[in-house]
């Protein structure tokens, strides 16, 4: 059976948006500016640690890196909290995952993210209705973040996932690259963020989705 790991902003939440928002706020907060063509090639993807080292160098400890991404994910969840129609899963994903559940397929989560965002997307968009936080794997500072392969490589290891046997499904190049590098046997895109010509550098990349209906279609491949 096919095992399955979605990468959750811009994916399961579209929420790209928010943060791009959010790093502009949070940027400008330290005397930094940013353009919208900075947070798609630099910001849109990789981890907090990696963000934060490629604006602020090495100079800062990794406490205070923690620290800084604490502070934009505290603007990122207020810009979320602001407007209840911002807290909705992707079109498609409540019925993917009911599915999911209704036949025990094997499903996990892995996101940039710091816990503090995924307490936040347990509660206010219901992701424990199909999940709990053994299958949630985020940011945690013991592992380097997307396009490192090390979040997808203890994922499928701590739930037993077979490489050859697990899809993951991204939005992002750096996400691509970090599943690539992980040795899954297929990515699905979604959404358009990534080019075809960056796709090509994937040839594992099975299809191009824009939703999750009719995701049934890859469970049994």
């Amino acid at each position: 059976m096919r095992s399955f790991i979605f990468d959750f902003n811009g994916t399961l939440f579209r929420d790209t948006e928010f943060h791009r928002v959010a790093w502009k706020q949070f940027m400008a907060n330290h005397g930094i500016t940013i353009s919208d063509d900075d947070f798609r090639r630099r910001m849109n993807g990789p981890g907090n640690d990696v963000i934060l080292r490629r604006f602020f160098g090495d100079g800062p400890t990794d406490a205070e890196i923690d620290a800084l991404s604490e502070e934009k994910e505290r603007i990122y969840r207020g810009i979320v909290s602001a407007d209840p129609s911002r807290q909705a899963l992707a079109p498609g994903v409540v019925e993917m995952l009911d599915l999911f559940k209704e036949r025990d397929i094997p499903c996990a989560v892995a996101t940039a993210s710091i816990r503090a965002n995924v307490d936040f997307y347990m509660e206010a968009l219901g992701l424990k209705r199909w999940f709990d936080y053994d299958h949630i794997f985020y940011m945690t500072g013991e592992f380097p973040g997307k396009p490192d392969p090390a979040i997808y490589q203890i994922a499928m290891r701590r739930r037993g996932y077979r490489p050859a046997d697990t899809i993951v499904v991204e939005d992002s190049l750096s996400g691509m690259r970090s599943a690539w590098d992980a040795g899954v046997s297929g990515i699905i895109a979604i959404g358009d963020t990534v080019s075809r010509e960056d796709l090509a550098q994937f040839p594992n990349v099975i299809a191009r989705i824009q939703d999750f209906y009719g995701f049934g279609r890859f469970i049994d491949g």
